[in-house]
């Protein structure tokens, strides 16, 4: 069957490498840095045909397992402290990750909060953009979707299917999202606002 033969292509295309090789660059992924001495000497103290997965197994249980994932999504989702909510929103996605929430989970929250940030803190998302409906069609679809979209808020995409109407159809859906900013405290916080 179809997934056997890929199977077997990938397989016959890219060579299994060693188990030290191994060790190294999946602590480098998982965990952001080479392995210790004292690591690798336990690992090569564990019957071979185990290895890696508990390899994997201690390593998503690191204390640094957090810490460097959530560098990699802070990249991928543009967090910036300097923005408003950005640090409770880095925060919060290091938790997330810590949580082991799922990442369908984080993106439905991040797209869809209202609110307060020290209540909220996923809102920084749409804070970053100041709730800008046609910035968060633009950035959610490159950010979750991997499409730039960004192009067809001017014209149809010369290279690709996306019209016009894709982009304001998805802009629409942050239409609602207000940034508010109270004249009195200073907070600044996201509602959804009637559409008349």
């Amino acid at each position: 069957d179809r997934e056997n033969r890929d199977r077997k292509i990938v397989q016959e295309s890219v060579p299994i490498v060693d188990d030290l090789t191994f060790m190294r660059r999946v602590s480098v992924d998982l965990i952001g840095r080479i392995p210790t001495g004292v690591e690798i000497r336990n690992f090569l103290d564990w019957p071979s045909k185990d290895r890696r997965g508990k390899l994997v197994a201690k390593l998503l249980e690191h204390e640094r397992f957090a810490d460097r994932w959530t560098a990699f999504f802070g990249d991928l989702l543009r967090l910036r402290s300097s923005a408003t909510g950005g640090s409770a929103l880095t925060a919060y996605v290091h938790q997330a990750i810590d949580d082991n929430m799922p990442y369908d989970e984080l993106c439905r929250r991040l797209i869809s909060a209202n609110g307060r940030v020290n209540n909220i803190p996923e809102v920084g998302f749409i804070l970053g953009d100041d709730a800008d409906p046609l910035a968060m069609a633009a950035v959610t679809a490159q950010t979750f979707m991997g499409i730039r979209l960004a192009c067809a808020q001017c014209h149809d995409h010369p290279f690709d299917v996306w019209t016009r109407d894709d982009f304001y159809s998805l802009a629409a859906f942050f239409g609602k999202t207000r940034r508010i900013e109270s004249p009195r405290t200073n907070v600044i916080y996201t509602t959804e606002v009637d559409q008349t």
